[in-house]
C-alpha cells in the first residue's frame, strides 16, 4: 500500500535537476563603441547575450577564440561572429569557457576607431 508514495519519491530523489535559466547580458553596438567594453562572464554557466546595433550602419561582433571555446552556441554565429544591419538585434545562447577573450567589429576602420572590447569568463 505505502509502495507507491515511496517510488515517486525515489523517482523525484533521482531526478535530473532542472536546467539552470540564462541569465542575459545586453551587449550594444553603435558607432564606433561596444558596450560594455568588458564582458564578466561566468564559466559554466549558460548565458544569453543579446546583441543591439544601434546604428543606422552595420557592424559585427567577431570573437573567434570565445565561440569556438563555448559549448551549446545557438544562434546567428557564423565563423565567430554575429553581424547585425543597422538597427537590428540577435539573441546568442551559450555556456562559455574560461578565459579571456577579445571581441571587435571588423567592418573596415571600425576596431581602429573603438569597436573592440573584452569578454572575461571567471
Amino acid at each position: 500500500m505505502f509502495r507507491a508514495p515511496l517510488l515517486f519519491a525515489a523517482l523525484l530523489a533521482t531526478a535530473p535537476a532542472p536546467a539552470q535559466p540564462a541569465t542575459s547580458v545586453a551587449i550594444t553596438l553603435s558607432n564606433f563603441n561596444i558596450a560594455p567594453a568588458t564582458i564578466h562572464l561566468v564559466a559554466g554557466q549558460p548565458v544569453r547575450l543579446v546583441f543591439t546595433n544601434s546604428s543606422g550602419g552595420g557592424h559585427d561582433f567577431t570573437a573567434p577564440n570565445f565561440f569556438a571555446h563555448a559549448s551549446g552556441v545557438n544562434g546567428p554565429v557564423a565563423h565567430g561572429e554575429v553581424e547585425l544591419v543597422g538597427h537590428a538585434t540577435a539573441t546568442v545562447t551559450l555556456t562559455p569557457a574560461r578565459g579571456t577573450y577579445k571581441a571587435k567589429c571588423t567592418h573596415f576602420a571600425h576596431k581602429m576607431m573603438g569597436m573592440s572590447a573584452t569578454i572575461i569568463v571567471d
